[in-house]
């Protein structure tokens, strides 16, 4: 049975860029936990936003490394 991500041209490229905004978004959620703990417990909150920023660095990093493998297959198309 076909899965979701076999109806686009590139699906292994798909399910890449699914787990980085996956991450992307789920660093919004950390914060969010971060930010609630804020008056409580700051020390785990501090560290909460700090993983926050790598999961969305990370998220944001493999969209970027999607984006520039597409653009080289397309340029590879074009020039031959």
């Amino acid at each position: 049975m076909a899965s979701f991500f076999d109806r686009f041209v590139h699906p292994r490229l798909a399910r890449i860029a699914t787990a980085g905004a996956a991450l992307w978004a789920g660093s919004f959620l950390v914060a969010a936990v971060g930010l609630g703990l804020r008056g409580t417990a700051p020390t785990t909150s501090g560290t909460l936003f700090f993983l926050s920023g790598l999961a969305g660095l990370g998220g944001m990093a493999l969209l970027t490394a999607c984006g520039l493998w597409l653009l080289g297959v397309r340029a590879r198309q074009i020039l031959g």
